[in-house]
């Protein structure tokens, strides 16, 4: 008898246990699996552009049409950056004459329509403090270059340099500089 005695108080012991070891689990893996998917707070808010160069340029290259680039290089847009609870990041840009609207994880491949009307299939990752967009063109369409938007944080995340480029074209570069609002 005492034996079985001693061999239920065991196994209650390591049911104990085993229980607390779940719980824990439970409780810590949810933000170990998360943590890398989070936007620093630095990278959330609303930015105001306030300075943009080589733009019409990066437009042209793209074959953005005279009238559109004309337009867009007047604008001064705002851009919000927000993640919900679940780790989904919304990127919109918001202006007088168009506004875009994205939202995506990081790390997963989603479908974009880009402003300037291109259907690329893009991947974004936090790299320290750049968020990087990197958008590969639909092979069925006429234009052929992956296009990188590199937001840049600076300033404690008072600044967002916007760095625009196009892989295989060097000289082509656009930084717009917005500041958090």
């Amino acid at each position: 008898y005492r034996s079985k005695h001693l061999i239920f108080q065991a196994l209650q012991k390591r049911s104990f246990q085993m229980h607390r070891f779940v719980l824990l689990s439970c409780l810590l893996l949810p933000s170990l699996v998360t943590a890398s998917d989070r936007l620093p707070d630095f990278m959330t808010g609303k930015f105001k552009m306030d300075t943009s160069e080589g733009f019409t340029d990066y437009m042209y290259a793209l074959g953005v049409g005279w009238f559109k680039r004309s337009i867009a290089c007047t604008l001064y847009p705002t851009q919000e950056i927000s993640q919900d609870a679940a780790g989904r990041v919304t990127l919109n840009t918001y202006t007088t004459f168009q506004s875009t609207y994205t939202d995506f994880n990081l790390g997963e491949p989603w479908t974009e329509e880009t402003a300037d009307g291109r259907t690329t299939t893009t991947v974004a990752s936090v790299d320290g403090n750049k968020l990087i967009k990197v958008q590969t063109p639909d092979p069925n369409s006429d234009y052929a270059f992956t296009t990188r938007e590199v937001r840049e944080y600076v300033n404690g995340g008072n600044t967002m340099n916007l760095i625009l480029t196009i892989d295989g074209k060097p000289d082509i570069r656009s930084v717009r500089v917005y500041n958090r609002i």
